[in-house]
């Protein structure tokens, strides 16, 4: 039987969700190796720098579907439309709530994945204010609003990761336009 083979993007998605689901420590090559359906051999092959240069590969597609989750944000149009397209494209990359959150999972890992992670919550965030702004919410008002919406979403996942149950992640979506849209 021939090797199998896979596409940097898919190899990149099955790595991404072990380490989401494991973290770094319990990202174990067997883990891996099923996860991708290669061989130990394969996968040295695709990533020679083993483990890190995975997380490395993992955390530049999961920065560049931040990136498309996030860019209606930045795009025309009334506030309230934008945040449900970033809500819509928050959802799909968590998999309605059922894809474990990978900057969690690499948070805890080492102090550079935690950078890392600060990153991608921070720029998150940023977007999530945009939002706000645009909807007539002070600067400090915005501010709150977003982060108080990463923690919600955040802590929906990780009591989905959890549990299994989703509705907390599944209300925490669906609120982000009245969180992002409202004055308080």
């Amino acid at each position: 039987m021939p090797p199998r083979t896979i596409d940097d993007v898919s190899l990149a998605d099955a790595v991404a969700e072990v380490f989401s689901r494991y973290g770094y420590a319990g990202a174990s090559i067997n883990l891996l190796s099923k996860a991708t359906g290669l061989g130990r051999a394969s996968l040295y092959h695709r990533f020679p720098g083993g483990k890190d240069q995975m997380v490395e590969a993992i955390v530049e597609r999961a920065i560049e579907r931040y990136r498309v989750a996030l860019a209606p944000a930045f795009a025309d149009g009334p506030p309230v439309e934008r945040a449900r397209q970033v809500a819509k494209g928050l959802d799909d990359y968590y998999k309605g709530g059922t894809q474990s959150c990978l900057v969690v999972a690499l948070s805890v890992s080492d102090e550079e994945n935690r950078s890392t992670a600060g990153s991608c919550l921070d720029s998150w965030a940023e977007a999530l204010t945009h939002i706000a702004r645009d909807a007539g919410l002070t600067k400090a008002q915005a501010e709150v609003a977003a982060m108080d919406a990463v923690a919600a979403i955040e802590g929906g996942m990780v009591i989905a990761s959890t549990s299994g149950k989703t509705a907390a992640y599944k209300r925490a979506i669906a609120s982000l336009p009245d969180r992002l849209t409202q004055r308080p």
